[in-house]
Formats: C-alpha cells, sequence, structure tokens
C-alpha cells in the first residue's frame, strides 16, 4: 500500500472564514440600500444637520404664539383658530409646519370650491334644457318660480339656496315653479256660495283638500 505523503492541511490566513470576514469592507446581505445607509450614517455632521434644523423650526411655547397667515380675508373663525393652535402645540407642530398645514388646507378649499362652481353651472345649463324653459322662457318661468319662494320662503332659506348654488337646481327650481303656477290661480267661483273669493294657501297647496 503505497503511502502518501501527509502535508500540512492548514491554509493561509487569507484563507480562512475568520480572515476573509475581517477583509470584508462592504456588506453584502441586506442590498445596496442598507449599504448607502450605513454610509449616511458615517458621515461626520449628520446629526449635527439633523439638530439644526430643529433649532430652526421649534415648537413655539404656547399655541398662542404660532403666527399664522389664513389667507382668508375677512379672517378664520376664532373657534376653529384656537382649536388648531391647540392642535398644533399639542403634536409638536412647528411654527412653520403649521403654516404648511394651513397652505394646503386652502388649496383644499379652493378646489372644492372650484368643482361647486362648475357643478352649480350644470345645474342651470340642465334647468334651461327642461321642456317648456328654452329662450325666453326660462326668464318668465323663473319670475313664477321666484314669486312662490317670496311667498313661501323665509330670508334665511332664501339666503341658504342662493349660497349654497341650488338657486339653478333643477329640482329646487321646478318645486317652486309649480307651487307659483299654482299662486297664479288666486280665485275661483265658490259653488255653495257663487260668489267669488281668493284662494287660501291652504287650499293652493293642497286643492284636493276638503275646506
Amino acid at each position: 500500500m503505497m503511502d502518501f505523503p501527509v502535508g500540512n492541511d492548514s491554509q493561509p490566513d487569507h484563507y480562512s472564514p475568520q480572515a476573509k470576514m475581517k477583509d470584508v469592507a462592504e456588506p453584502v446581505l441586506g442590498g445596496d440600500t442598507l449599504a448607502e445607509e450605513e454610509e449616511l450614517e458615517a458621515q461626520p455632521g449628520s446629526e449635527v444637520e439633523e439638530a439644526e434644523q430643529l433649532t430652526d423650526n421649534p415648537v413655539p411655547n404656547v399655541p398662542e404664539a404660532y403666527e399664522l397667515d389664513y389667507g382668508l380675508p375677512d379672517g378664520i373663525d376664532p373657534h376653529v383658530d384656537r382649536q388648531f393652535r391647540q392642535f398644533a402645540h399639542e403634536n409638536g407642530v412647528s411654527g412653520e409646519m403649521a403654516q404648511k398645514l394651513v397652505d394646503f388646507h386652502n388649496s383644499l378649499e379652493t378646489a372644492r370650491f372650484q368643482d361647486h362652481q362648475t357643478q352649480t353651472g350644470e345645474w342651470e345649463r340642465e334647468t334651461r334644457s327642461l321642456p317648456g324653459w328654452h329662450g325666453n322662457n326660462y326668464r318668465k318661468n323663473m319670475g313664477v318660480a321666484n314669486k312662490a319662494l317670496q311667498a313661501f320662503a323665509s330670508p334665511a332659506l332664501a339666503k341658504m339656496i342662493r349660497e349654497s348654488g341650488y338657486s339653478c337646481h333643477p329640482e329646487v327650481v321646478k318645486t317652486f315653479y309649480n307651487v307659483g303656477r299654482r299662486l297664479t290661480e288666486d280665485s275661483y267661483v265658490d259653488s255653495n256660495r257663487n260668489t267669488g273669493r281668493q284662494k287660501t294657501i291652504g287650499e293652493i297647496l293642497y286643492p284636493n283638500q276638503p275646506i
């Protein structure tokens, strides 16, 4: 039986796993994102910059110290202003971020208002396209509807309809127009006494009900 020389099985240090791990400078596991994060953490001054940013945008000592521009000519409801300041202060919102939140809310309100304007314009077009409402009939029929509104709607209701944009909504307009048409039938002959008299509001609105 042939004897093979037994050599030294030990390998140089650069082949050992322990030595190899010491030589690895960049992580293999975790991907490029992990390497980038470790590189950022190793950069001097990153924590200092973050601290400086917090110092530049501190949280006011009291809610009243926020300097806010709501961008409204008539200002904002004091209750809403007070609630927002309290919320921002309790949640550690800086003055700069508080103003950004106000600006963002204003942009949403502007978009909502524009959408509503578009909708009211669509309602008016629908009303003008109703059968019998084309051309000059639109103004004439609106006169009848407004007569009913003035007779039955309170000033508060009229203001609400006007400000909400429902003054051109086809269903609202048709309702007051139908009431207005009944108002034009303001007299009839009482068959029991054969005398002409003016109808009551109840008789106009509910003609089938007994007197």
